[in-house]
Formats: C-alpha cells, sequence, structure tokens
C-alpha cells in the first residue's frame, strides 16, 4: 500500500466512525494526547477527555442537522519518516444531502502500530459553524 493509500484509508475510517457515531473508534485514531491550536489559546487533550469530547461533537453535528459527514483527502505529505501532514475538505450534509456546512481541516499524523492524529487546526470548522450562528 502505498504512502497515500494509508492516509486516505486513514481518514475513511476517521469520517466512517463519525457517520456511525462511534466515538469510541474516533477517539483511538488519536495519539494518547492530541494537541488542539485554536484562534483562542492552544490546548490538548487526553484520549479519554477526547473520546468524551467526540460524543459532544457528534450530539452538536446532529443538533445542527448533520445526518452525513462527508470528507475529501486533499493533499498529504510525509514530513519525515512516520509524521505526515494531511488536509481534508469537509462537507456536513443533511436530510436530502442539503449542505449544512463545510470547510477544510489540517492534521499531522504519526505511525506507530498504524496511523494516528497527534495534532489538528481546526480553524476552519470553527469559522464555519460561527458563520452559522452555531459555536463550538
Amino acid at each position: 500500500m502505498t504512502f497515500q493509500d494509508e492516509i486516505a484509508a486513514f481518514f475513511g475510517d476517521y469520517v466512517d466512525a463519525f457517520g456511525r457515531h462511534d466515538a469510541d473508534a474516533l477517539s483511538e485514531l488519536w495519539e494518547p494526547v492530541g494537541l488542539f491550536p485554536s484562534p483562542s489559546g492552544n490546548f490538548a487533550m487526553p484520549r479519554e477527555t477526547f473520546r468524551d469530547h467526540c460524543v459532544t461533537l457528534m450530539d452538536f453535528y446532529r443538533a445542527q442537522g448533520v445526518l452525513h459527514p462527508v470528507g475529501q483527502l486533499l493533499s498529504a505529505s510525509e514530513l519525515f519518516p512516520n509524521v505526515a501532514e494531511a488536509r481534508m475538505a469537509y462537507r456536513m450534509l443533511g436530510e436530502g444531502h442539503e449542505l449544512i456546512a463545510e470547510w477544510e481541516h489540517v492534521y499531522i499524523l504519526r505511525r506507530s502500530d498504524r496511523w494516528r492524529v497527534s495534532l489538528t487546526i481546526a480553524d476552519g470548522e470553527m469559522t464555519a459553524w460561527a458563520a452559522r450562528g452555531a459555536h463550538l
């Protein structure tokens, strides 16, 4: 499997876990502690706390009418051996595949036993929800 195939498969699993509302599966795709730079300051979450955050995020998406999260890998590059950067485009679809929100997301991944997210920059998502009047 090529590097591009590995990263595409990783994000296939990632979007699938969101679509199934499987916070356990999603949180397992993260390092034990993930870093979240944001416009209001950086913070880190251990996996257990991140799992609870996933439940909250999935509930938020449902409250916004999201039925189908769709993700497209825009780019991926290996920065160092077993360290990658990836950019994803997300579209949150509602009933009748109505577009509810869309944004791009940047990730830094590290491969140990498998690829896992170490860091994400979610400014695009926060901006998209704020434009709809909904705040994460």
